[in-house]
């Protein structure tokens, strides 16, 4: 038998699962677009599509494509990187700058897939915590890193699972503070603009101020192309150079490339989809906090809602866990609302388990159609 070696680091990653079911009917726990593109872009599509080579290479690094960024946002070309989602430019990230010994900081709870890039990079994720409403403390960031010393800090803002949005005065603090480079992961920030311009709220206006900044965007939200798998980072000139030595060339297909350069194209469509989700959020939260949900500030296209209240006892007795110290009772309470959930194909994201969101869901914004199906099968469950 072959002895099959493993580099050391693997054993400490953790699968990352997301619950799947073929045939649910409301499916709102992967924080997509839960609407498609219009008839009118898959024909200009179409189009576009038709005079494709399929038997060419795609551009080496999406050259086209980063030159239309840099031209809309106003930074040189060479600042501009895609990747086959935002995802892999993370994780690229985090090979750049990391290695063995070295630590690479992000907060708790977030994205978790932070600390698998990291454990891949053979470096050590440090996590530093949320306060206890879902926000970054920037005073308490900046004293972290002081002690920890990362090589790389990672900040998801608005933050995935909790959706809080942290102001830019205050990742300006950290960014211009800390000794190592920070990457502002902003996938989410499109659905930000209850909180004012996106320039008042991007921290892509510091990218030229500092040398230490790389900011992700993502096709995948508000666009809605996740099955296409692309995104991009804007960088520090000094920060893009060390980057793009480990950007291999062609990982990103050229239907993605020539698709997501249509959508970019399109802000009329964005501003539709940003307002539909904006519609929902809000009916879903009302409808939520109703039922006696704890419903954290969000400022993306999804809810974290955890059971309290009348909601809490009520699902805790069902639960048959109302004996239970209250974490416990929470987790239990959410747990049993995530499985009657799922019994009626209605798939969302379950955080229940979670110690610091003890019984929370994570609830995407459905279409107008899907979110009334949701806060029923809620309320007929509760009941």
């Amino acid at each position: 038998m072959s002895n099959i070696l493993a580099r050391e680091s693997l054993s400490r990653i953790e699968d990352y699962q997301v619950e799947t079911v073929p045939d649910a009917d409301i499916v709102v726990n992967a924080n997509e677009t839960n609407w498609d593109m219009t008839p009118e872009i898959r024909l200009e599509l179409g189009s576009r599509l038709a005079g494709h080579a399929f038997n060419r290479y795609p551009s080496m690094h999406g050259e086209d494509l980063c030159q239309v960024i840099a031209d809309r946002l106003g930074f040189d070309p060479s600042q501009v990187a895609i990747g086959n989602g935002s995802s892999e430019l993370l994780e690229k990230a985090c090979y750049a700058f990391g290695g063995a010994g070295r630590k690479i900081a992000s907060a708790n709870p977030s994205f978790s897939m932070y600390q698998t890039y990291a454990i891949l990079a053979d470096s050590e994720p440090v996590l530093f915590p949320l306060t206890a409403d879902g926000y970054v403390d920037p005073d308490g960031v900046i004293n972290f890193c002081r002690e920890e010393k990362p090589v790389l800090l990672i900040i998801c803002n608005p933050n995935n699972p909790t959706g809080n949005f942290n102001p830019k005065a205050g990742m300006e603090k950290i960014i211009r503070s800390v000794d190592c480079p920070v990457i502002m992961d902003e996938a989410y920030m499109e659905f930000a603009v209850e909180e004012g311009k996106m320039e008042d709220l991007s921290t892509l206006s510091l990218v030229n101020q500092v040398d230490n900044l790389l900011v992700l965007k993502t096709f995948s939200k508000a666009y809605g192309l996740a099955n296409l798998r692309i995104g991009y980072g804007i960088g520090s000139a000094p920060l893009m150079k060390i980057l793009k030595k480990v950007l291999l060339p062609y990982t990103v297909n050229g239907v993605s490339i020539l698709t997501a350069e249509l959508l970019y194209s399109k802000p009329d469509v964005l501003r539709e989809r940003v307002n539909a989700v904006l519609s929902g959020r809000k009916y879903l939260r009302e409808h939520l906090e109703a039922l006696g949900f704890r419903v954290l500030p969000s400022a993306t296209n999804f809810l974290l809602a955890l059971p309290a209240g009348k909601a809490l006892e009520r699902l805790a007795v069902k639960a048959k866990a109302d004996s239970l110290p209250s974490a416990e009772k929470a987790m239990a309470a959410g747990g049993y609302l995530f499985r009657e959930l799922l019994a009626r194909k209605i798939l969302v994201r379950n955080y229940s388990g979670n110690p610091r969101l003890p019984g929370g869901l994570r609830i995407t914004v459905g279409t107008a159609e899907e979110n009334p199906l949701i806060i029923g099968a809620v309320k007929d469950i509760i009941q």
